[in-house]
């Protein structure tokens, strides 16, 4: 290692003894640390080929069930339908959508208490709080402060 440029200080012995080897260790540290990047950036390839070849096979099918979800909405909108025109004929208009709509909300609330039973248990979580010691300067007023 070199002295820097202007600097008029003179080297050592260990700094000439030690030259040498700070030089080779620098190389083989810049060296490692190629070798390392370059594994690195082989791995991201190589996931990136996977995933890529991955969603290309699986498009068609995500395709399919985005379509057939579709459908199955428009679906079940058309038999909720068809269910207040059908209770229309016995009760008022407004009091069968009423009806349906009621039905539907308690079906909903049922099956969302069904899946909230069938979460795993999560990690158990408590609220810390830190009170932090005031700083006795933080209790002092400037003289000058108005």
């Amino acid at each position: 290692m070199a002295s820097t440029p202007g600097d008029d200080r003179p080297r050592s012995f260990f700094d000439r003894l030690t030259d040498p080897f700070t030089d080779r260790a620098r190389e083989k540290f810049e060296q490692a640390e190629g070798h390392v990047r370059e594994a690195i950036q082989n791995e991201i390839d190589a996931v990136t080929r996977s995933v890529r070849t991955r969603a290309v096979e699986v498009r068609p099918a995500a395709i399919g069930f985005a379509v057939a979800a579709l459908l199955s909405v428009f679906g079940l909108a058309l038999l909720i339908t068809a269910a207040v025109l059908g209770l229309a004929h016995a009760v008022d208009a407004w009091l069968a959508a009423l009806l349906v709509g009621v039905a539907l909300v308690l079906i909903a609330s049922g099956i969302a208490a069904w899946a909230k039973r069938r979460l795993p248990a999560g990690p158990a979580m408590s609220v810390v709080r830190i009170h932090e010691p005031v700083h006795p300067a933080e209790e002092q007023v400037h003289p000058w402060a108005d």
